[in-house]
């Protein structure tokens, strides 16, 4: 007989940890790349950026400029408001909570000092032709995708180009939109292979595997030979 209360309890389980991806994601972020902290005059990028909860983290939670590539508008203030201000510890709640009380527009003026968004899709022929979104690479401290769909491969590329540390955690493979990519002669289909595929790029990648259910692989680099 299945135990259908155990059941319900681990896809609560499930379920919790998958809206918890973005908190989990962010604190590796920081104890992993400690430096962006600390890099008053750079940004963070973070790439194909949905509705903006990771930069709304890094952003409200730990003092990190980010400016995101995104080509749809992203209501950053809103989704801070909805997903992420009522899981922080209630100590940073009843903070907020004071300092709304003093400036309404609290959280507005804060956001508008450390967030920025481009408003386009971060490919390979953006990167080559976009003269603003090559500034923002020069004055990037670290290049972020999560689950960034067709945009993966090409962050990985421009942090060697650029030679700037990155974590992309790949979801999607989209192996028909690439058809010349390649893994032992064999063209890239499954995630597994898409995983090898972007690890053979360079020696120096790390891959890890991050505290979140589902599509959870990490390739990163810290930047350095």
């Amino acid at each position: 007989m299945i135990n259908t209360t155990n059941t319900k309890a681990t896809n609560r389980q499930k379920r919790t940890q998958t809206h918890d991806r973005h908190k989990r994601f962010v604190k590796w972020i920081v104890d992993t790349f400690p430096h962006i902290k600390s890099s008053d005059s750079r940004h963070v990028l973070d790439i194909a950026s949905g509705k903006g909860e990771t930069a709304a983290r890094l952003s409200m939670c730990h003092q990190v400029k980010v400016l995101m590539i995104e080509p749809r508008i992203a209501n950053v203030e809103q989704t801070y408001k909805s997903k992420v201000l009522s899981k922080l510890p209630i100590k940073w709640q009843k903070s907020m909570e004071a300092h709304l009380i003093s400036n309404s527009d609290f959280i507005h003026d804060k956001l508008q000092m450390l967030v920025s968004q481009i408003h386009m899709c971060f490919t390979d022929e953006t990167v080559a032709n976009d003269i603003y979104l090559q500034d923002a690479l020069k004055n990037a401290s670290l290049l972020i995708g999560l689950h960034a769909d067709n945009a993966t491969e090409s962050i990985i590329d421009a942090a060697l180009q650029y030679k700037i540390p990155f974590i992309v955690v790949p979801c999607c493979v989209f192996g028909t939109s690439f058809p010349n990519r390649r893994l032992n002669g064999k063209h890239v289909m499954e995630y597994e292979e898409f995983i090898q595929y972007l690890l053979q790029k360079d020696s120096r990648f790390k891959r890890e595997v991050l505290p979140f259910p589902g599509r959870n692989i990490a390739i990163w680099w810290d930047g350095k030979d």
